[in-house]
């Protein structure tokens, strides 16, 4: 597949005005891996029918990396990045350099100030400054690229829940949608950090997604989730824990209520630093699927719920019952008491 490599403002403008198509955004910082041709892929795939051109950024954000953190180091690898960003199904990809999204530096530009509420736990409270960052420069492309969707991987799920809350905030006309963490054979989050893992490392990180599964699974059955216990199985596994936390997943604020939550982790496995997190919930959930007569609701339904494991209820088929048995057994419908 052919794809456009753009540099400038103008080359990319000059691009999007030539589109007679929906626009769906994927930003990255580059080291492109099988996560985000994931994320390519979706939203090749997943905009509702409609004529749709994906366009890939890759920039490394300098405003979301803190003093002693690896911007200098950040992987950089262009040229395989525009293979795997066309072979995914990219029509576009734009690297900008910081004068292109910052003209005149970044101290010249408003930045984006995250509430205290979705940054003061997980990732936020170790990596101060770093959500602003992410959100500034979120917004600088959102501008440039003016996309109708937004797709993020949920790996990174408190970037995602403050773009989200950002875009909501600000009425933008941008749809954000979340794709599931892809892993490896062995479970781990696919990440372009991953590049720095020696063999042994590697052998070490697959502990994180573990002691996670376990956990998540302990909750399904009604088990109270240790998170001192989970810390020392990281650590005696050499992982350097930063956090290991449980959240509301949409409020990011600790909580205890595990029917529905989010167990989320840092780690330093050698100099590299790793997040996942998963899940816990003490019942399987429950799914409304809603729509008019003859949209295909019970053919998706039941497909649904066979990939995912879950109990199909034809409630359309259960009301149509319930009529015909009251109709049966002549019960005036008005009749409340004798309907019950």
């Amino acid at each position: 597949m052919n794809i456009s490599v753009l540099r400038t403002q103008q080359e990319l403008i000059d691009w999007r005005d030539a589109q007679d198509a929906q626009i769906a955004f994927v930003p990255t910082m580059g080291g492109l891996h099988s996560g985000h041709c994931q994320l390519i892929k979706t939203a090749n795939s997943s905009c509702f029918n409609e004529k749709t051109v994906v366009v890939v950024s890759i920039f490394v954000n300098p405003l979301q990396f803190g003093p002693k953190e690896d911007f200098t180091q950040y992987p950089r690898t262009l040229e395989e990045d525009i293979q795997i960003a066309s072979e995914a199904g990219a029509n576009a990809l734009w690297v900008p350099s910081i004068d292109q999204v910052f003209p005149n530096g970044t101290d010249s530009h408003f930045k984006i100030e995250v509430p205290t509420k979705l940054q003061a736990h997980l990732c936020g409270s170790f990596r101060k400054g770093h959500f602003d960052g992410v959100a500034t420069v979120v917004m600088h492309l959102l501008k440039f690229i003016q996309p109708t969707y937004l797709f993020l991987g949920e790996k990174d799920w408190q970037q995602l829940v403050i773009l989200r809350e950002l875009i909501k905030d600000l009425k933008l006309p941008v749809k954000v949608i979340g794709v599931a963490t892809l892993r490896d054979i062995n479970g781990l989050a696919f990440s372009s950090r991953n590049i720095y893992l020696s063999k042994s490392e590697k052998e070490q990180a697959i502990a994180l997604p573990q002691a996670l599964a376990k956990a998540a699974k302990n909750a399904n059955e009604a088990k109270v989730c240790d998170l001192k216990e989970i810390r020392s199985s990281l650590e005696k596994k050499g992982l350097e824990v930063e956090y290991v936390d449980i959240v509301d997943p949409h409020q990011l604020q600790p909580t205890t209520k595990q029917h529905f939550s989010l167990l989320a982790a840092a780690v330093h496995c050698g100099k590299t630093r790793l997040i996942d997190h998963t899940f816990l919930m003490s019942r399987k959930p429950i799914v409304a699927i809603d729509g008019p007569a003859g949209a295909g609701k019970s053919t998706v339904t039941k497909a649904f719920a066979k990939k995912l494991g879950l109990l199909y209820l034809d409630t359309g088929a259960m009301y149509r019952a319930v009529a015909w048995l009251i109709k049966q057994k002549g019960i005036d419908p008005k009749d409340t008491v004798e309907v019950k």
